[in-house]
């Protein structure tokens, strides 16, 4: 219930109130359990991956960004639907909250030094180039995030998520032919 409360309202908009009353306790149950709404969403990101992103293994018969989008939980499971969609737009909240929130920005600089590694990995397996995988881990984070210009305030989650997946796949297109061997 507090994934869907986050996702629907944003990091900044949800309120401890709001994911009380949808989960159907009181304030101070929420309290007994966590310091408030950072530190839900900080447990909701960490028990889906030992890091905000899936790293996979290097799969040489997958395409790169069939890579990518497993990275970023982009219809890992080809599902067409919102729910499909949950992770990322988990990670999407926990990126908007890493502006306020320390240990937030503290685990998404983690991620990135995996993901960073993870590109240096793929460029030894020669199927990548890249020639600063710090800045191309920082780079390919910021082209999925700027998705966030997808306002959610102005459509329902059907059709945020299927035009934050076009927005997506045709973005780690693009960033993939810019890496391929």
């Amino acid at each position: 219930m507090g994934c869907d409360v986050f996702i629907e309202y944003g990091y900044i908009n949800t309120t401890v109130d709001v994911i009380a009353a949808r989960c159907g306790i009181s304030k101070r149950t929420f309290y007994e359990f966590f310091n408030g709404k950072a530190d839900l969403l900080r447990e909701i990101l960490k028990s889906r991956s030992d890091s905000i992103f899936f790293l996979p293994q290097i799969d040489d018969q997958l395409p790169l960004e069939e890579h990518l989008a497993r990275i970023f939980f982009i219809d890992g499971d080809g599902a067409a639907d919102a729910a499909g969609m949950n992770d990322y737009f988990m990670i999407e909240v926990g990126w908007e909250a890493a502006e306020q929130v320390g240990e937030l920005r503290d685990d998404f600089r983690l991620a990135r030094a995996k993901l960073a590694k993870w590109l240096r990995q793929m460029e030894q397996k020669g199927r990548i180039k890249v020639a600063d995988a710090d800045a191309a881990a920082t780079m390919l984070i910021g082209v999925v995030f700027g998705s966030l210009s997808i306002d959610r305030a102005e459509m329902d989650l059907e059709e945020r998520a299927e035009r934050t997946r076009v927005y997506l796949r045709s973005s780690l297109k693009i960033f993939a032919k810019g890496l391929t061997a």
